[in-house]
C-alpha cells in the first residue's frame, strides 16, 4: 500500500513540477458511505491531462518510458534524473509500481478528472478493475 500511495503521489508532483507558484497536492481517505463507497482522492494543481493523454493512461503496457509515434505523452522530455537520495523532487516511479497498478492496488475501479492548465475542458476517466 505505500508503495502504490508513493506512486499516486509520484504522478501528482510530476505534474505539478513545472508550477510558478505553490505546488498544492491533497491525499483524501473517503470513509463516508453516504458518499458511496471508501475511496482514496488524489488533488493536485499540476498541468492536467487531455482526453487523449486520459486514455493513454490506461492502455495495458503502456509507460511513460515507452509511449512514442501515435501515443502522445504527458511526460515529453521526461529524463529519468541520476541517483540521488529520495526527496520531493526524486522519481518515486523508479522502483516500478506504476500508477495502473497503485490505483488497482488501492481499490477495483479509478476515476481520474483533469483540466488541462490551458484549456478551458474538463476530462474525466472512469475504469474498473475488470475492464482494465
Amino acid at each position: 500500500l505505500a508503495f502504490a500511495l508513493a506512486e499516486l503521489i509520484d504522478n501528482s508532483l510530476s505534474a505539478t513540477c513545472r508550477n510558478t507558484d505553490i505546488r498544492s497536492i491533497q491525499i483524501k481517505l473517503l470513509f463516508d458511505d453516504s458518499q458511496g463507497k471508501p475511496a482514496v482522492a488524489v488533488i493536485d494543481n499540476g498541468r492536467g491531462m487531455t482526453s487523449k493523454q486520459l486514455n493513454n493512461w490506461a492502455v495495458y503496457r503502456l509507460s511513460k518510458f515507452t509511449r512514442q509515434g501515435d501515443f502522445e505523452s504527458d511526460h515529453s522530455g521526461y529524463v529519468r534524473p541520476l541517483p540521488v537520495p529520495r526527496s520531493l523532487n526524486s522519481d518515486i516511479s523508479y522502483f516500478g509500481v506504476g500508477g495502473k497498478q497503485a490505483v488497482f492496488f488501492v481499490g477495483q475501479s479509478a476515476r481520474m478528472i483533469s483540466k488541462p492548465a490551458d484549456s478551458q475542458d474538463v476530462h474525466e476517466l472512469v475504469l474498473s478493475k475488470e475492464d482494465f
